[in-house]
């Protein structure tokens, strides 16, 4: 029986090598039958699978399958069925503005388009009181407790102070009183060029984090004491303890999706995401090239790659310990990796490469940002979601007329102020791959009112491949002062 099986093992394995050779995209081959190709090897391969189906008919799914069958609502593999839609659409498009030139109903739809996106929007309660907010005598204030609170502020450029202030004495109409649990420290936190555009100081630093919320004011509707939240707007300040913040500035996210650590690191789990499924059409067996490999977001790129079958290029910066490097970004699957010098070009066709890659990620900007796109395959994205340089990319005019380089930034925030019904399955399926160890991110934490400034010691240090987070377990002190104003700090 054993030799039977090794036999039969074999055969499929043999089978499987010949029908992929044929059907790679690399070489010419159909996207979609590389899938079920690949499906099929998956199941056959695995006795336990293969098991499942000749008695259902069916196997159960791993979460990187449910991934790969949920990636974009499955348009992974119906690109091609999409693009021809969207061209039927356009060309119906245009046939009926050709028809309706010169109509009355033509002619106001493009006053209202003048107008601006706000044109036709009806104003709601909510919208009323968001521009003139509620008058404090109609409704009753919530009462918070007397304490001072742990936060950092930020004097100037590059300077923090980690200090005690004492919380508002109420909750004001829509908002909600949470207490910070962990928030990262990203590098545009602590970048003192970074901060000077931002120009207003002092204020309290941190843009990220996961908080759960303690207390809710008059008005919030869809928050309650214990949910998770993380913050919507970016400027609200999360190295701080205790915060009250507008429900409005907030996202609630499911309380068992995540550990608080991967919670706090959850901006940049959705980045990653959304850089794969929305540019640069991509198909099993293609190639992403990126940047800054080692940080939060390239480290969820390199995984979420080699679980959709994509060829992640790693481009990192020369270190000393460089092959320590490549051996670890090749255990998260992914597929080169290349100090971040010299032409890449050159560099991948020396390496074989079958086909040039398809998407660019930068978020180094500069020389980095150039060879990243000399590297792409003519008229394909280089897609820019940072700038740790803060140098802006020049690119040779041959970029344009001979290459036609296609250059987009993206922004989270924006996509997610866009997309709103479309987060919380993201998150379900982040939070699915991170429960089953499929998204490994490095971590080090530090408590922020005893170790912050080792804290911020550390994510300083050049060359790091962990995320530094800051995690709150002493709130502050309360106090009893006269007419409820606090003691000095």
């Amino acid at each position: 029986m054993n030799h039977r099986a090794a036999r039969r093992a074999r055969g499929v394995r043999r089978a499987y090598r010949n029908l992929i050779t044929k059907v790679h995209p690399d070489k010419g081959g159909d996207a979609e039958a590389f899938a079920n190709i690949q499906r099929a090897y998956d199941v056959l391969s695995d006795d336990a699978k293969r098991e499942r189906y000749d008695e259902t008919g069916t196997f159960e799914k791993t979460v990187e399958e449910e991934l790969l069958d949920e990636f974009g609502g499955g348009v992974f593999r119906d690109k091609l069925k999409e693009e021809q839609e969207r061209k039927e659409s356009l060309a119906e498009a245009i046939v009926k503005t050709e028809r309706d030139k010169g109509s009355h109903t033509a002619g106001f739809e493009a006053w209202l388009r003048a107008r601006g996106p706000d044109a036709s929007k009806t104003l709601g309660v909510d919208d009323m009181i968001d521009r003139f907010g509620v008058n404090k005598g109609s409704y009753d204030e919530v009462i918070l407790p007397k304490i001072r609170a742990y936060r950092v502020g930020a004097s100037a450029p590059g300077k923090f102070e980690l200090s005690s202030e004492a919380i508002p004495p109420t909750l004001e109409w829509g908002e909600v009183l949470v207490n910070i649990r962990v928030a990262p420290i990203n590098p545009a936190d602590v970048d003192a060029s970074a901060m000077a555009k931002r120009g207003k100081f002092p204020y309290i630093a941190g843009s990220d984090g996961v908080a759960t919320v303690v207390k809710v004011g008059a008005g919030v509707k869809s928050l309650n004491e214990g949910d998770w939240v993380f913050p919507y707007a970016g400027d609200l300040g999360t190295w701080r303890s205790l915060a009250v913040w507008k429900e409005k500035d907030l996202i609630k996210i499911p309380s068992d999706i995540l550990p608080f650590e991967h919670a706090a690191m959850i901006r940049e789990m959705c980045v990653a995401y959304r850089l794969l499924e929305d540019f640069g059409s991509l198909k099993p067996g293609d190639a992403v090239v990126l940047n800054a490999a080692t940080s939060t977001v390239g480290q969820c790129v390199v995984q979420l790659c080699s679980m959709l079958k994509l060829r992640a290029i790693a481009i990192v910066r020369e270190r000393k310990d460089f092959e320590k490097t490549e051996a670890w970004l090749k255990s998260l699957g992914a597929s080169e990796v290349l100090k971040d010098e010299g032409s890449l070009a050159r560099e991948l066709t020396s390496r074989n490469l079958f086909a040039k890659p398809r998407l660019a990620l930068d978020a180094v900007g500069g020389a980095s940002a150039v060879r990243l796109a000399e590297s792409l395959q003519t008229g394909c994205p280089l897609i820019v979601y940072g700038n740790m340089s803060g140098m802006a990319a020049t690119f040779p005019w041959s970029a344009w007329t001979q290459n036609a380089l296609i250059v987009r930034g993206f922004s989270l925030r924006q996509w997610m102020s866009d997309h709103k019904k479309k987060v919380p399955k993201m998150l379900e399926t982040l939070g699915k791959l991170s429960r089953a160890d499929k998204l490994a991110i490095q971590y080090t934490d530090y408590e922020l009112a005893s170790e912050f400034e080792e804290a911020l010691e550390h994510a300083r240090e050049d060359f790091k491949s962990t995320k530094i987070l800051l995690r709150v377990n002493d709130i502050g002190t309360t106090y009893d002062g006269a007419g409820g104003a606090a003691p000095p700090a």
